[in-house]
């Protein structure tokens, strides 16, 4: 988490220098991120007193990485990479995107991480999928998914231009994780496992759905 944190801060120096390196640092840096938080699962999932995909934050990370870590499909470019690869901007001129995120618009601080909200449902169809109708009713309800596509559906918006910002549901899912860590007596090791640890006990994350409508110039 550390590591994302660095190079959002270099990302738009960089982004003015080497378009493709800054977007792709940052995609790595997210993907890192879940891969991380994949460890984690493979090493606690056994245990008991906690269910992984009996919450719509810890699974959807979990169905994300496993989707961008086998990567046997077209699903998940980060909206960075959209834009930002390939003349993206340029070919995508007047185009017009809805962003959904369940972080308050006011909270300017937060950083934001967006993928194509079909994509996930999509990916309900892989075969590595286990029960996606219950998958799929924990999104909807927990996370606000439902919410999300009816109101791209009212707007028109195509399914390929309503993203979700998957930011809210990775920090609630560590604060979830690390709450039920805390229960079984666990201690981080490390100056940065203690101070993550230390900040996501008190977590404060209102969860308040709203809109970015951004068209490209």
């Amino acid at each position: 988490m550390r590591l994302y944190v660095e190079g959002k801060l270099r990302f738009d120096n960089l982004f003015q220098v080497d378009r493709e390196e800054a977007v792709n640092n940052m995609d790595r840096a997210m993907e890192a991120k879940l891969e991380k938080f994949h460890s984690l699962y493979d090493v606690t999932k056994d245990l008991p007193g906690f269910e992984f995909f009996a919450h719509g934050d810890t699974s959807l990370l979990i169905v994300l990485r496993n989707a961008l870590h086998h990567r046997d499909h077209s699903l998940f470019q980060s909206w960075n990479a959209r834009l930002g690869l390939n003349d993206g901007m340029h070919l995508l001129s007047g185009t017009e995107f809805l962003l959904a995120s369940t972080t308050p618009g006011e909270a300017g601080h937060t950083v934001r991480f967006y993928y194509p909200l079909h994509d996930f449902y999509a990916r309900l169809g892989a075969p590595r999928i286990s029960n996606p109708t219950a998958m799929k009713a924990l999104w909807d309800a927990e996370l606000l998914f439902d919410e999300m596509a009816s109101e791209g559906r009212r707007a028109r918006y195509p399914d390929d231009r309503v993203y979700v910002d998957v930011m809210p549901a990775f920090m609630s899912a560590i604060a979830r994780v690390r709450t039920w860590l805390d229960a079984t007596g666990f201690q981080p090791a490390g100056y940065d496992g203690k101070t993550y640890f230390e900040h996501f006990a008190d977590l404060d994350l209102p969860q308040s759905l709203g809109y970015k409508r951004l068209r490209l110039p």
